[in-house]
């Protein structure tokens, strides 16, 4: 029996691990997931490879149509019933219209999909991922100017977002690019702050390339072509207009002073980690010696009340004549001479678990640094909330006039 005929038999032998919901989404929970896995690890495929093969085996053994997408995650595995025959056909005069959003498949689709695929924490990471890619390639590499930007940035990013859909779903074009429009639309403004952090990044960083970049929006008119058009400002909600020069002292300032305090954050917990490993049963080190202390206080106290019994009882045998009475005292003399070297030892046991004098100084070393460094943060803290709200509408600023486009007058 070859390996694609073991997955599919697999499947069809654990049924009730396959679960049918109502929104044409299958799910193949974890125990079925890993089984598969399993018997593909066995045979040593590459990633992508072994990848391809579970796909095409799923494919075979639920029946799926090739417009059907199969998503590998990492707890389970779904699947999203796609009937390619419900979409409207776009047509090039609509691509960029409303008639053309989500590629002509209606927003229902999607939603369910989106909810199964995109956690919190993934759909993050996928956006970081194509702003990464966009700033790359588009302002790194190409250094575009403003025209190029505002007549392509969406068509640019939209692309982004389908190659790395591709790269991590089934191949199905037609739904890809209609998700590739919806999950567009709800982390749009997110993708556009990125991109305007991106820039007041790099000009607080003297970037000739993005300072440029920036004055055009303080332009006010352009003229292209003997065609009058205005600009895109930097104008916040309330009517102020930010232009680079007074940008650039805020941002800096700001840039720098965040840049500051997550280097600051880093080397707090570094240093918190040193200190906690200094740490005994839950204890400072400092802690952890005042309890010997106490302890071996009590048994110094101890062993000098039965030094002071034994010379009452050396000084008692001394004075007595009876015998009777003689041996009686030396009994007790041996008893408390036994005390006396079990209290000795009990105390050099506590001094032997006692913490390094080296390790003591350690501590209160690496303590005065956590204050320092605490006291400096809450300083650099004090500077960033002083530039926050101007910093944020310089941000907001950019974020309006980045998705806005030159108007012909």
């Amino acid at each position: 029996m070859n390996l694609e005929q073991e997955i599919i038999y697999l499947i069809e032998d654990n049924n009730d691990l396959i679960e049918y919901t109502q929104n044409k989404i299958i799910i193949l929970h974890s125990m079925l997931r890993d089984g598969i896995y399993e018997l593909v690890k066995e045979s040593k495929e590459g990633e992508n490879e072994a990848k391809e093969f579970i796909r095409a085996a799923i494919r075979k053994a639920l029946k799926l149509k090739d417009s059907d997408i199969i998503v590998l995650k990492k707890d389970h595995i779904f699947i999203k019933v796609f009937n390619e025959v419900k979409r409207n056909k776009v047509s090039s005069s609509e691509a960029k219209t409303i008639a053309g959003r989500f590629n002509g498949i209606d927003k229902s689709e999607f939603d369910d999909f989106y909810d199964e695929y995109f956690s919190k924490e993934e759909s993050k990471s996928f956006f970081d991922f194509i702003v990464k890619e966009f700033v790359e390639i588009y302002f790194i590499n190409k250094k575009i100017d403003n025209n190029t930007y505002e007549k392509n940035v969406f068509g640019y990013i939209q692309d982004l977002i389908i190659k790395q859909l591709i790269s991590e779903f089934d191949y199905c074009i037609e739904f890809l690019k209609g998700f590739s429009g919806y999950i567009f639309r709800i982390h749009f403004n997110e993708v556009f702050e990125s991109i305007a952090e991106f820039i007041l990044n790099e000009i607080s960083i003297s970037n000739d390339y993005m300072i440029d970049f920036l004055k055009y929006y303080s332009l006010n008119v352009v003229i292209i072509n003997g065609n009058k058009y205005t600009v895109p400002s930097l104008e916040n909600d309330k009517g102020l207009k930010w232009n680079v020069i007074s940008m650039l002292s805020i941002v800096k300032v700001y840039t720098r002073t965040r840049t500051f305090i997550l280097k600051l954050q880093k080397d707090i917990h570094r240093l918190d980690e040193q200190i906690l490993k200094l740490y005994k049963n839950d204890l400072t080190p400092v802690e952890f010696n005042n309890l010997y202390k106490q302890e071996k206080n009590k048994l110094s106290n101890k062993l000098q009340k039965e030094g002071k019994v034994l010379a009452e009882l050396l000084d008692a045998v001394q004075r007595t004549e009876n015998r009777n009475n003689k041996d009686n005292i030396r009994k007790k003399i041996e008893k408390v001479k036994e005390d006396i070297v079990v209290i000795k030892k009990a105390i050099e046991n506590l001094s032997a678990k006692e913490i390094s004098r080296k390790t003591i100084e350690m501590y209160i070393k690496l303590e005065r640094e956590m204050e320092t460094m605490l006291r400096e943060l809450k300083a650099q803290e004090k500077i960033l909330s002083q530039n926050k709200e101007s910093y944020m509408s310089i941000k907001k600023s950019l974020v309006k006039a980045l998705i806005s486009k030159k108007q012909r007058i």
